[in-house]
């Protein structure tokens, strides 16, 4: 029996049909460096594409709420070390106050050192690092925590923790309440009546030991922030592994071996010349060509 000259042109068609895909198809993955650019490339590893971006998208989310934390943390373990800083330059103002031997116009110099100390104070505790948020309102970040009216400060935030999510089980609060700032300033006022007025006894006996007080306890925040910027710093880098893997994971699914690529990309096109060649042959051939068995 013999093939028809139809059949054989209709198989070499569909076969330099197949060469021309396979050869388009490579040349294509080589451009890209893509092996799938669409589910039905590859349906199962789609999938698991899928689940892997979702994955890189969560550890990204937690990525940039590690970073909007640090910002907040940094910027209280700053404003922490200034009022430390000027609890020491107070402590030394009281120390210098209690001397019996102050006159009137020195005890008014070191008033007006408590009073420029209250103005920075009031800086720090009403600072936005970000040029929106108050660092210190909690919860309510858009209202000025400490409000000074006829010289008394009052604490107006919430003071509620801003918690933000850092890992699938992990949640850290970004921000301190500054309750005790505006004690502190209220303190300071205390400072400077008792300066204004000679009360040494009070200046040594209880004011002393109340800035020393206010001391230790920013000491203990600025440690609890240093403490947190640590931890975010830990998951930080845990995440940044994690996404490393994924990602490889995700080429491994997604993208080609190059070097592969290129050799197949040689194969299909050895094998559309030879199949172009075989058609050539045969869609010229005439009937002549085929009685002689040609």
């Amino acid at each position: 029996m013999r093939i028809s000259t139809y059949w054989q042109f209709r198989r070499m068609e569909s076969a330099t049909e197949q060469s021309v895909h396979q050869m388009t198809l490579w040349q294509k993955r080589v451009a890209t460096g893509k092996r799938v650019e669409q589910p039905s490339d590859d349906p199962v590893g789609s999938v698991h594409a899928l689940a892997l971006r979702d994955q890189i998208g969560q550890i990204d989310q937690y990525t940039r709420n590690i970073r909007e934390a640090r910002l907040f943390l940094q910027a209280t373990e700053q404003a922490f070390a200034d009022i430390g800083e000027l609890l020491h330059r107070t402590r030394q103002v009281v120390t210098q106050g209690a001397n019996d031997t102050n006159d009137a116009a020195a005890r008014e110099a070191l008033a007006q050192e408590i009073r420029e100390i209250q103005r920075r104070l009031l800086q720090i505790g009403n600072q936005r690092p970000d040029g929106e948020r108050y660092l210190f309102s909690g919860q309510t970040v858009h209202t000025a925590p400490i409000d000074v009216v006829g010289g008394v400060a009052s604490y107006v935030g919430d003071g509620n923790p801003m918690l933000v999510n850092i890992a699938p089980d992990r949640a850290i609060a970004m921000n301190f309440s500054g309750a005790r700032i505006a004690d502190l300033y209220n303190k300071l006022t205390e400072i400077e009546n008792n300066l204004i007025s000679g009360a040494a006894a009070q200046l040594s006996m209880v004011d002393l030991q109340d800035i020393e007080q206010f001391q230790n306890e920013f000491n203990r925040y600025r440690g609890e922030v240093g403490v947190r910027l640590r931890e975010l710093t830990n998951y930080e880098q845990l995440h940044l592994n994690r996404r490393d893997q994924l990602t490889g994971n995700l080429a491994d699914i997604e993208e080609i071996d190059l070097a592969e690529a290129v050799s197949r990309l040689k194969q299909s096109e050895l094998s559309y010349q030879a199949s172009l060649q075989v058609f050539t042959r045969i869609q010229s051939a005439n009937l002549f060509d085929f009685l002689r068995g040609g």
